[in-house]
Order: structure tokens, then C-alpha cells, then sequence
């Protein structure tokens, strides 16, 4: 009886701690990024310094942060958040039009639509954004990110 007393334990015990080797492994399920702004306001212009920032929660808060303007990265290797709970990041456009801003951290991402003109080209042909506003933080919703999307490729169809 005394050996089964021990398996038993050892199963227990191993439990344990296959349970809190998953909780400390999965910090990305609890990375938030709450927010995204941009410096200034809409419009942004072409070749001018904005700072762009994230609102950063969650127990995953440490876990680096990539940045990316219409899916190019911004930052390859990724971005230490610092001061804690922020992520900050340089940007300059150098294309008029419509760029998706969005920052990701630990699975979680959030992207907002930034209109960006050309001062030597006024009204460029670039469509201003559906389905949200420049400099606004984004829900980071699938259908928002669609929206506007289609918007701008059926806002230019008829260009």
C-alpha cells in the first residue's frame, strides 16, 4: 500500500507541475495591446517625424512589441517595451494614401488607419479612410481592418 500511497503522490505532484509549467509558458495569452496613437493629427504629412504609441497590459506586458506601416515591418527584431507598459516607436511616411498602423505583442495585435497626404500633391487622389479615423485607436477588429480596406480599393475604383 505504501508504494501505490507513493505513485499516487508522484502522479499528483507531476500534475502539479505540468499544470504551472502551462501557466508560466502561455504569457502571450495574457499580452493586451490596448491602445495605438499616433503624434499629432490627421492629416499626417509625407517625410515628417510622428511617434507612434502603444498602450501595453496583461501579464505578457514584457514580451516584445512589432511594429508594421501596411504590413512592412517597422521593426525586425522586435521592440523592448520601456517604460513599462508602453511601446514606442519613430515614423515617418514617405507615401501619401491610406497606411494601417499596428502593433502586436504575444499573439495580440491592434491597428488603426492613418491618412497620410502629400503637401506638394494637395488632394492627391489618396481617398481618406472608411470605417474609422486617422489617428484614432483601432479596435483591432478583423471587419474594422476589412472595412477599410475595401473602402479604399472601392473609393479608388471610380478615380
Amino acid at each position: 500500500m505504501n508504494s501505490l500511497s507513493r505513485r499516487i503522490g508522484a502522479g499528483v505532484a507531476g500534475g502539479a507541475i505540468a499544470a504551472a509549467v502551462a501557466v508560466f509558458a502561455a504569457p502571450q495569452a495574457g499580452a493586451t495591446v490596448d491602445s495605438v496613437t499616433v503624434s499629432g493629427s490627421d492629416p499626417y504629412t509625407i517625410n515628417t517625424q510622428y511617434t507612434l504609441t502603444a498602450a501595453l497590459s496583461g501579464a505578457g506586458i514584457g514580451l516584445l512589441v512589432y511594429w508594421t506601416d501596411n504590413g512592412n515591418t517597422l521593426t525586425p527584431a522586435g521592440k523592448v517595451p520601456w517604460p513599462v507598459g508602453s511601446s514606442t516607436l519613430n515614423w515617418t511616411p514617405t507615401t501619401a494614401g491610406q497606411h494601417l498602423i499596428t502593433a502586436s505583442q504575444g499573439g495580440n495585435v491592434k491597428t488603426i488607419v492613418v491618412n497620410v497626404v502629400d503637401p506638394a500633391h494637395p488632394g492627391g487622389g489618396t481617398t481618406p479612410p472608411t470605417g474609422g479615423t486617422g489617428g484614432s485607436a483601432g479596435t483591432g477588429s478583423a471587419s474594422g481592418l476589412l472595412g477599410g480596406l475595401l473602402g479604399g480599393l472601392t473609393g479608388s475604383a471610380g478615380s
